[in-house]
């Protein structure tokens, strides 16, 4: 069984992130990052498939790169 995918927007991603919803919104612009957050646009608003393997993808890059302790503490 494939795990559920969530469709949620910015405040919930920002809220499951415990970050602003602003830094949300910033991050999912590929003009302001060169690993944005992954997104779709349903008209003017973005939407974020919690869940999905981009998005899983996406928080495990995040989650590589961010500092030196979560490096030492994520390595097989």
């Amino acid at each position: 069984m494939a795990p559920a995918i969530e469709i949620i927007d910015a405040a919930e991603m920002a809220a499951r992130l415990k970050v602003k919803e602003s830094w949300v919104v910033e991050e999912s612009k590929p003009s302001r990052t060169s690993d944005p957050i992954p997104v779709f646009r349903l008209g003017k608003h973005r939407r974020y498939r919690w869940g999905s393997p981009e998005m899983n993808a996406w928080l495990w890059r995040r989650l590589k790169e961010s500092s030196p302790y979560n490096r030492a503490t994520t390595r097989g």
